[in-house]
């Protein structure tokens, strides 16, 4: 059985016209300048397959220096150098999958103690395989399951990238008591490549590795193909840079059948990762509090563009008399060191692939691609970029407008628990609650297009980035309690106070609603008060419209022939019109303001020393339907009445309309209004947009 990777037909790549084929080693590389990239369902592949690949390159070219790789890239394909080095003796047999002596990326003769077999879905992390939490298939050991020799392929450098660590790796016959099972080099951290238009160009943009002279002079460095020597999984010294990118992190051997599918195989812990290489050259890395490195992730909970910072610049610590690092991944690296017009001139996206796991569990695999604008990369540590520091405010901004989200949920969640709860009980209610589900994800497409702005107009760019921001905050503030606020009057209050809270921590004064009043709510309106006009009232109409306070069907008869005209054609609609006029009938001092003012609003007015009978009266009526709202209704206006409070009647009757609306927005309005702090500026209370 044969499967030479070099000619046999393999990795998935897109062209430019978008469609999709396979390609052998050779043929992807020849084809690459015409290629749009690699293309797999699982993000994993497509990252191995490109660290597959650079190793090739590396191997063939060595260690470019600038110039060298200016000619390459201006020659826009690979020479013969890389087919040649495909074709000698070195590579020779060595790329085949199946090979009794050399297979590839595997461990030949290798077999377990006890010829232990376990099934081939362990090669990649969304298969069900022993009592491994999986991602998606969910496959029983028991049932016959294979791969066939290209997706074997696939997935055995997935493998050998992304395996993670836990359990026990058993024995072999070569090796003996083998080490617990240890995380591969790709695992901890997002895999950042630097995409150019096609294939070639995203290949050579992140041939840049950190140079060491120490690799470069090391004679012993060779890719894993080039190995003959069975190695034990124990530490051992680090040859180079394609030795390296092909570490065999662990010790496989597939046993195909006689088609080439395979359904098992041996595997075991390989050699740990080599310690001369503490940062990976494709993460990212951010400096902790303490100065110590962490490779940038990308999962549910932190999407990567909120750690662009450490892709476009510098990495500098808070504390101070530390020189900035350059921590930014290889691709970076390279773009920021070289001096080409023709990168210029390039639009580039970063791609990032990472494996989201919890010690040792999978819990996701993602992709991201962002924005690569040139003029945003720091060039280097002295050098002042003012579009780099848009983007590092703009980043900063979305943070501090989480936090007054997460504030003011705080303040709502201590609302829905009893007087006196833990500071503790108070943020589980909030993690609970969760307003960030509905914030960061709906930033991710804004941050794209801010970035893309950033580059050509930084300040404008900044400005209405900010705007979104405070957008999406106040509409996850809406999203998160919408839920929640259905808890009785006092988690109504903490609403209030809530929303009130994040509009003045994100505007930075006191909030103001905007109101519209339909049509025939203005008409009925207008006619009230010119028949309550205290110069020369309508003293007949007005008793008329006392009638339908009553609430016997009767009384209709009385008000009809004047309101009868006016009273909307839905049933419910006219019905609390006709209601609204009769309490207009009972106090009908005319609203002069020409903003609107809520009920909630009017009450606090009346309720300036906080009396509880006062409050628990407002209470009530938020709980009330029906003719017990009414009831209520008839009561609170004859009590502002005695006041001598006029009632916005406009208002009150839109605002009745929605009373029995199923996310109660307009208790929670009236409920904010009474509990709200009063606003101190008059000039603030006469701005409020209103459309009459």
């Amino acid at each position: 059985m044969k499967y030479d990777l070099l000619k046999e037909s393999w990795i998935p790549a897109m062209d430019k016209q978008g469609h999709t084929r396979d390609y052998s080693i050779i043929s992807i590389l020849e084809a690459a300048p015409r290629l749009q990239r690699i293309v797999h369902e699982k993000p994993l592949v497509v990252a191995s397959v490109q660290r597959l690949l650079l190793a090739i390159l590396y191997r063939s070219y060595g260690y470019l220096d600038m110039d060298e790789w200016d000619e390459i890239f201006e020659a826009a394909e690979f020479g013969s150098q890389v087919i040649n080095y495909l074709s000698s003796p070195r590579c020779e047999a060595r790329f085949d999958l199946f090979s009794e002596h050399y297979p590839f990326f595997q461990t030949a003769n290798f077999t377990k103690e006890g010829g232990a077999a376990i099934p081939v879905k362990k090669l990649s992390p969304d298969f069900a395989c022993g009592n491994n939490k999986t991602l998606f298939n969910h496959i029983s050991d028991k049932l016959t399951f294979s791969l066939s020799p290209r997706d074997t392929a696939l997935h055995l450098l997935v493998c050998q990238y992304f395996s993670l660590c836990g359990g026990k790796s058993g024995s072999s016959i070569q090796f003996g008591e083998h080490p617990n099972l240890a995380n591969s080099p790709l695992i901890g951290g997002a895999v950042v490549m630097v995409e150019g238009e096609n294939l070639f160009q995203t290949l050579m943009l992140n041939l840049q590795m950190p140079k060491n002279d120490d690799w470069l002079d090391h004679k012993l460095d060779m890719p894993v193909w080039e190995q003959n020597d069975i190695e034990a999984p124990k530490p051992r010294p680090l040859r180079g840079l394609t030795d390296y990118l092909t570490w065999r992190s662990r010790h496989i051997r597939l046993l195909p059948d006689e088609n080439g599918y395979v359904s098992s195989m041996y595997y075991a812990q390989g050699l740990p990762n080599p310690k001369e290489i503490p940062e990976e050259p494709y993460f990212a890395y951010r400096l902790n509090k303490k100065g110590l490195k962490f490779p940038v992730s990308i999962g549910f909970d932190r999407a990567f563009w909120r750690d662009t910072a450490c892709l476009f610049q510098y990495v500098k610590s808070i504390n101070t008399g530390i020189e900035p690092q350059d921590l930014r991944p290889a691709g970076i690296q390279l773009i920021a060191a070289e001096d080409n017009d023709l990168i210029e001139s390039l639009k580039l996206n970063c791609q990032l692939i990472g494996l989201e796991n919890n010690k040792g569990n999978p819990l996701s695999w993602f992709e991201e691609r962002l924005p690569l604008p040139f003029n945003l990369i720091e060039k280097d540590s002295a050098s002042h970029n003012q579009f780099s520091t848009h983007l590092l405010k703009g980043l900063e901004t979305a943070e501090a407008i989480h936090a007054q989200l997460l504030s003011a949920v705080r303040t709502f969640a201590s609302h829905l628990l009893p007087e006196g709860a833990r500071a503790q009980d108070v943020t589980t209610k909030v993690e609970s609650i969760n307003p960030s589900r509905f914030y960061w994800p709906k930033l991710n497409g804004a941050f794209e297009q801010f970035i893309w702005a950033l580059s050509n107009q930084g300040k404008q760019a900044k400005e209405d980035w900010v705007k979104i921001c405070r957008n999406i905050a106040l509409e996850a503030f809406e999203g998160a309690t919408k839920s929640w606020c259905y808890g009785g009057v006092k988690a109504q209050k903490g609403l209030s106070l809530a929303k009130q809270q994040l509009e003045e921590a994100l505007y930075l004064r006191p909030w103001q609603r905007h109101v519209y009043w339909s049509q025939d709510t203005q008409e009925i309106v207008k006619e009230l008060y010119r028949w309550g006009n205290p110069d020369t009232p309508r003293r007949d109409i007005l008793a008329a419209l006392r009638k339908s306070l009553d609430l016997q069907k009767s009384s209709q008869l009385a008000y009809m022939p004047y309101l009868g005209p006016l009273l909307s054609e839905q049933g419910e609609r006219a019905e609390m019109q006709a209601y609204v006029a009769g309490l207009f009938a009972s106090h009908h001092k005319v609203y002069e303001e020409s903003s609107h003012k809520s009920l909630g609003t009017l009450w606090r007015h009346a309720d300036e020393s906080k009396r509880p009978s006062m409050s628990l009266r407002f209470e009530c009526l938020l709980e009330s339907k029906g003719d017990q709202l009414k009831h209520m209704l008839r009561q609170m206006v004859q009590i502002l009445k005695s006041k001598d409070i006029a009632i916005d009647y406009r208002t009150l009757m839109e605002d009745l309309y929605h009373w029995d609306s199923d996310d109660k927005r307009i208790q929670l309005k009236w409920a904010r209004d009474y509990w709200a702090k009063p606003i101190q500026s008059e000039e603030l209370e006469s701005s409020a947009d209103t459309t009459h």
